[in-house]
Order: structure tokens, then C-alpha cells, then sequence
């Protein structure tokens, strides 16, 4: 039985050159996630521009994934 891996993108929000990402690929299918955490910001909270940039990144990749990006909101630790 194959079992996927989770590999949940942070900061990094590219798949070319992605050593974690790289890696999980190597074990299998792998499922993607990405968690919005504004309940725990942890330098700082996002504004506007931040917000804008992340939902274009995230589009993207989310795009370069088949759709197969699982988004959730909430604390991520």
C-alpha cells in the first residue's frame, strides 16, 4: 500500500528548485497543503500588498499542481 506524503508549503511557494518538496516527491504521491495562519503571526501580521502577492503566488501554484493544493485556514503548530 502506497501512503502519500505531506509536504505543507510555508514561505517557499515554488515547486522548481524545492529541496523539501524535491524530497517528498522522491517517497511517492505527495499531498500538498498550505495553512493561512493569521491567528499566530509570528513577526508580523500581512497587509494588503502581502495578501495580494500571497493569492497570486498561490494561484500559480496551486495552477502548476493539477488543483491538487489543499488550503486551510487556522494555527498551523
Amino acid at each position: 500500500m502506497t501512503q502519500n506524503t505531506l509536504f505543507c508549503f510555508r514561505q517557499d511557494l515554488r515547486l522548481t528548485d524545492n529541496p523539501g518538496f524535491y524530497a517528498a516527491c522522491q517517497n511517492g504521491p505527495v499531498m500538498a497543503i498550505y495553512i493561512l495562519d493569521d491567528i499566530t503571526p509570528q513577526s508580523f501580521k500581512m497587509g494588503g500588498a502581502s495578501r495580494w502577492w500571497l493569492h497570486h503566488s498561490l494561484s500559480k501554484l496551486e495552477e502548476q499542481l493539477d488543483y491538487q493544493l489543499n488550503f486551510y485556514q487556522g494555527p498551523s503548530q
